[in-house]
């Protein structure tokens, strides 16, 4: 006898059978019980998730020679030849391979006559999308308006390329992707029942190997059996997907977690060595971000015990910037020399960009309540969860040391920093008021508008510029900067700047917003209380469009009245 694969020994034969589809088989089972059939069905979804296998259900339901109805007997002679595929008033078509208008209109030549043997003739037409612009048209009138003894059963897997007009003529249903997890139960009931070994580790990397598809996934499940002997291993899984081990995986994590570059290159390299494709080996470690996140917000329970312990270690914003840096570098494999570059340069990246562990950096994000946030060490300090873009552009910025109040003595500044400045020069530096230093920077653009955004507190050479968190966003290592630069340059000497990131009034945008809204409110009570304006209100019933009220610029006789 000939061996039948898994996916074909395993089709479902009843409605209860069908994995995944409870509200396509609900409102199919009620038509059925209650005679309410359509005459045309639609039936989309991925691949190997049931579409076929719904339609030859539904035919047995029309033509069980027990009866029609939503529980076909699965016995008698029409349901068995339907089960074999060879009943003569299920016709199966291939649009793919028939997409000729000729081939329509032959097929339907024959829709008139009646069935040979059931109740119903079904045509069931797969892949419909595929029949061309004309082969749609001669479709039309006999979809709309079929003889009585007649049911078509469509199925696609692009809904979006079936005219509208093919569209309003059928019933629609969408089967659903699988879950892994149903996926994965579904193979470890297969394995009970053919008596076979298999361990959870290697059911999860098929079911996810398998992206949502029963059929992929007793297709990938027949050849793990043969890779393993007679036993689904998870050794011989990963070799025949070309996987990554979790244990891998967990290194070159631990190795960002540490900060252990040699490590981290030493884990890639044996990646390498077992053949693993870069760009799956970057899509596991991205997974393992994701799980280690959701450990974290959820404080699962269900999470392996490495998961937990690392959703503890890592810092959220870190974990949520790695899984960015991951991103982007996956959008970059293809523009890169070669994959395993692009992935060398994505963790190298996550390395650089990890959080400050000690020091704060430059810049400080404040939370509610006074607590603050570190940010990034060693190449930026932008805020965590900034855009891809925002990340390239701070990769790029210069590596000038910001100094902090209270962090950096008088003999560890820079040496392109005098220690401390000549007389004549701290002669220089008394500054006017404190409020007006921010609006006289030299500065343009976009550093200008950070700048309106903050306020300036002095003492002694400790210049900290506090920014509104709106602003706040735009701040990366090189801003900071500029900002320092049109600081030395104001005050004509070095200064230690602190940047705060945190609400904050008396700004200089604050203070002119408010000067506007008052000389904008002095207009309307002036203009209320005119009295021309309050006789035009009483002889014409007028009123005043407030919106269009507008404040004098300068004095009378500035305006030379």
């Amino acid at each position: 006898m000939s061996y039948l694969v898994l996916a074909r020994k395993w089709r479902p034969r009843t409605f209860p059978e069908l994995l995944g589809q409870d509200s396509v088989v609900r409102a199919l089972r009620f038509a059925l019980s209650e005679g309410r059939v359509h005459h045309a069905y639609l039936f989309s979804g991925i691949r190997g998730v049931g579409k076929t296998t719904v339609a030859r259900l539904l035919a047995k339901a029309l033509n069980c020679e027990e009866g029609m109805g939503p529980e076909p007997c699965g016995k008698c002679s029409a349901c068995q030849e339907i089960d074999a595929g060879r009943f003569a008033d299920l016709i199966e078509v291939d649009a793919a391979s028939r997409t000729k208008v000729d081939d329509t209109r032959e097929l339907l030549d024959n829709v008139q006559y009646a069935p040979t043997r059931g109740r119903y003739k079904v045509y069931l037409v797969d892949e419909v999308h595929m029949l061309s612009a004309h082969s749609f048209n001669a479709l039309l009138k006999t979809l709309e308006e079929p003889p009585p003894h007649v049911k078509f059963i469509l199925a696609t897997t692009d809904p979006q390329k079936l005219p509208v007009t093919v569209l309003s003529r059928c019933q629609k249903f969408t089967l659903r992707r699988l879950t892994d997890t149903q996926i994965r139960d579904h193979m470890a009931m297969i394995l009970r029942e053919e008596g076979l070994e298999g361990d959870g580790e290697a059911l999860a990397a098929l079911s996810r190997a398998a992206d949502g598809s029963v059929r992929d996934a007793l297709s990938l499940l027949d050849q793990a059996i043969a890779a393993g002997g007679g036993a689904v291993r998870a050794e011989a899984v990963r070799d025949m997907l070309g996987a990554v081990a979790p244990d891998l995986v967990h290194r070159v994590i631990g190795a960002l977690a540490d900060g252990d570059g040699p490590a981290l290159l030493a884990a890639i390299d044996e990646a390498y060595s077992l053949g693993v494709a870069p760009e799956v080996f970057l899509g596991d470690i991205m997974r393992t971000w994701h799980d280690i996140a959701i450990a974290q917000a959820l404080t699962a329970e269900s999470a392996d015990t490495w998961t937990q312990a690392m959703a503890q270690r890592l810092a959220p914003e870190a974990v949520q910037l790695y899984y960015e840096i991951g991103c982007l570098g996956r959008r970059q494999m293809d523009v890169a020399p070669d994959p395993e570059t692009g992935l060398r340069m994505t963790v190298l990246r996550m390395l650089a960009f990890r959080p400050a562990s000690g020091e704060l950096s430059g810049l400080r994000m404040a939370r509610p309540g006074g607590a603050v946030r570190e940010t990034l060490k060693s190449g930026s300090e932008e805020p965590f969860g900034q855009s891809s873009t925002s990340l390239a552009n701070a990769e790029s910025g210069p590596a000038v040391p910001v100094a902090i109040a209270g962090k950096m003595a008088k003999d560890e500044r820079p040496a392109h920093e005098p220690s401390a400045p000549s007389p004549a020069v701290a002669a220089d530096m008394t500054p006017p008021p404190e409020g007006s230093v921010l609006e006289r920077l030299a500065l343009t653009g976009l550093m200008r508008h950070i700048a309106m955004s903050a306020v300036l507190d002095k003492s002694g050479d400790r210049v900290v510029v506090t920014v509104n968190p709106e602003a706040g966003k735009l701040l990366n290592k090189e801003r900071i900067d500029m900002l320092k630069g049109a600081l030395c340059a104001y005050y004509k000497g070095p200064v230690v700047l602190e940047v705060v990131v945190a609400p904050v009034t008396g700004t200089p945008t604050h203070m002119r917003r408010e000067a506007e809204e008052a000389a904008q409110r002095q207009a309307r009570e002036a203009l209320a209380a005119d009295p021309g304006v309050a006789a035009l209100k009483r002889t014409f019933n007028a009123r005043v469009n407030e919106n269009s009220v507008r404040p004098r610029s300068g004095t009378s006789e500035e305006r030379g009245t």
